[in-house]
């Protein structure tokens, strides 16, 4: 899952919401080095990568989508269901979307000194551009899409694999409304054994 599912899976809670965004960018035992509750929040990160890279539903949407993104299947499903997220909001939310957005967006920047200096630089211009709103649209996808581009190896065509996933959409779907429950499940089963 990307930047929309790791921010919602914190449930609110901004100690947990700073360590889940930040998340890919502290390598290691550098978790350590935060206070306590920011910890949770990281290895509340790592849970929902484990268990999404474990989860046979995400194999089989990433096996489908394996002859456009290449080798980049994996991170690209991440981006896609983030967009089903973002589709089926309603499903998994009392509040509206673009509510969460501005409550996720004050708290990361009330947080921003605490991020590593790669986000701390790339937050202002990420809420500028609405980037969790960005996701429920394809012109949001094509944005994610292109910052994506600039830091792979191997370019892919995204225009063909948007179409195809847009085309698909019902079986990604389907898939996607087992596993999202079931990750929704493990998160909160983590954080109340925290």
């Amino acid at each position: 899952m990307n930047h929309l599912a790791h921010c919602f899976l914190s449930f609110g809670n901004e100690d947990w919401l700073l360590g889940n965004f930040i998340g890919d960018y502290v390598k290691g035992n550098d978790w350590e080095k935060y206070p306590t509750s920011v910890q949770q929040g990281i290895l509340l990160h790592r849970t929902i990568d484990a268990f999404t890279d474990g989860s046979p539903h995400v194999h089989r949407c990433s096996a489908r989508i394996r002859p456009y993104s290449k080798r980049f299947s994996g991170p690209v499903m991440d981006i896609l269901f983030d967009y089903l997220l973002a589709k089926n909001w309603q499903k998994y939310s009392e509040k509206p979307i673009s509510t969460f957005a501005e409550e996720t967006y004050a708290m990361l920047q009330r947080r921003v000194g605490e991020m590593p200096p790669a986000l701390q630089t790339r937050l202002p211009n990420m809420v500028a551009g609405n980037f969790l709103q960005g996701y429920g649209h394809r012109e949001g996808l094509e944005f994610v899409f292109g910052k994506f581009m600039h830091r792979v190896s191997i370019p892919f065509d995204t225009n063909a694999l948007l179409d195809f996933f847009i085309e698909d959409i019902n079986a990604f779907e389907s898939d996607f409304y087992i596993f999202f429950p079931e990750l929704l499940e493990k998160a909160r089963d983590f954080v109340r054994h925290k």
